[in-house]
């Protein structure tokens, strides 16, 4: 989780010349132990065959770390490089006349497919995770996800729309409230419980103006717009009819909306194949 954290560090980090930014934060060259040799080194004891690693560090925390090639070291690798190692001295190392490095040893040191892995499967994975919540909120913003929930805002309107056209006959019954409930799950992808419509319900202005009308759709995408007018209508005639006021309020919100005829007839057309699939309870 911490190396998580760091993602956009890491991002920053790349971009940055080949050297250390802060004390603990940037690139570093390393030791990693590989074998012991038969090579002496200073007095009685051999020398190490190590890893010579560029390590990459964030604040202290090692987010890569590359194999450039072998060094021998005096210490064990734990500071100490004697000397660069060639893969030509690796291989006159492991030859049977000299036999001082085991011959399994790789002339050449490179990042095996695990380490590869290790090192940048994670900020893959970052990527990987970043591209598809930009690609959601790109599709969000556009409209495009059909299947995902509508915005809070806009479902936020669409119940509110859906109540003010069942109080136009004054008075918003337990049948309707449990209907724009469910219609408003249906087509928004949120879950409003009954106490939220009837708390609304009982809150809400009867006298509406043009402006008003205008509100309900500021901000508002076409799809947005669509399943509006569409909530509304299937409210309205849920019953079997459409009072006066009901269409009054159905086609001032329409001008609002900015919803020409044929708009608002094909979202009609919705609204009445809606009842055989939905009717209401």
């Amino acid at each position: 989780m911490k190396k998580l954290a760091f993602a956009t560090l890491l991002f920053i980090a790349y971009a940055m010349p080949a050297q250390a930014f802060t004390s603990n934060s940037g690139y570093f060259q390393k030791l990693e132990f590989v074998s012991e040799t038969l090579i002496p080194g200073p007095g009685l004891s051999s020398l190490s065959l190590c890893y010579v690693t560029r390590d990459l560090l964030i604040m202290g925390h090692t987010l890569t770390s590359d194999i450039q090639g072998y060094a021998l070291s005096s210490d064990g690798c734990n500071q100490q490089l004697e000397r660069h190692f060639s893969p030509e001295q690796i291989v006159t190392a492991q030859s049977d006349r000299m036999n001082l490095i085991d011959p399994a040893i790789p002339p050449v040191a490179r990042n095996s497919l695990e380490r590869n892995i290790r090192n940048y499967g994670l900020w893959l994975g970052v990527a990987l995770a970043l591209l598809a919540v930009i690609l959601r909120r790109i599709k969000s913003l556009m409209g495009l996800d059909p299947r995902g929930p509508l915005r809070r805002k806009a479902a936020q309107r669409i119940l509110t729309t859906m109540c003010h056209v069942a109080k136009c006959d004054g008075l918003v019954d337990a049948r309707e409230m449990k209907l724009i409930a469910r219609t408003a799950r249906r087509l928004t992808g949120r879950v409003y419980p009954t106490s939220d419509v009837i708390r609304l319900a009982d809150h809400l202005e009867i006298e509406l103006t043009p402006h008003d009308f205008i509100g309900f759709g500021k901000g508002l995408r076409d799809r947005e717009k669509d399943t509006m007018m569409q909530a509304v209508l299937f409210i309205a005639i849920a019953d079997g009819k459409m009072l006066k006021s009901e269409y009054n309020f159905a086609t001032e919100l329409a001008h609002g909306l900015g919803m020409p005829g044929e708009d608002f007839r094909r979202v009609l057309n919705v609204a009445l194949a809606d009842l055989d699939t939905h009717i209401a309870a």
